[in-house]
């Protein structure tokens, strides 16, 4: 009995140093940004969501989230289009993927957006919609 319970401890005291190196450590790209909601446009099978703010290193960003719901209609995938104007000169369009499930009355949506810049980002958007706000956390992929 000995010799098994050291061989499972052995076991799993190794599959941790072997996961350990598949670790993701994660950097945020810009400080946690609320969104304002400006609409939502509701479908049978399609709702459509967009936001507006300033973004950091995106500078006035508006942007258009289009969920597809499961079965349920509790979750599914989404697609969305962003543009940040930085500056007088400067503008960066985007284009996002992920999924959607409710949370009570919040939508949780986790996406990976590329940006015409080559950046990569994988973000996680919180939206309360009696508040009128997405809260949005932006972490760097590339």
């Amino acid at each position: 009995m000995r010799t098994i319970l050291l061989g499972f401890f052995m076991l799993v005291v190794s599959s941790f140093t072997l996961a350990d190196h598949h670790a993701l450590s994660l950097e945020a790209r810009q400080a946690r940004t609320e969104m304002t909601i400006t609409s939502i446009d509701l479908g049978n099978e399609e709702s459509v969501i967009t936001a507006e703010a300033n973004m950091g290193e995106y500078g006035r960003t508006y942007a258009s989230y289009h969920l597809s719901y499961n079965r349920d209609g509790n979750g599914g995938t989404y697609t969305a289009q962003g543009r940040g104007y930085v500056d007088d000169t400067t503008m960066l369009s985007a284009y996002a993927a992920g999924t959607w499930h409710r949370d009570g009355v919040l939508i949780v949506m986790d996406e990976i957006v590329n940006l015409s810049d080559g950046t990569q980002n994988l973000g996680r958007i919180v939206v309360n919609p009696l508040a009128r706000t997405m809260v949005m956390d932006v972490y760097i992929l590339k």
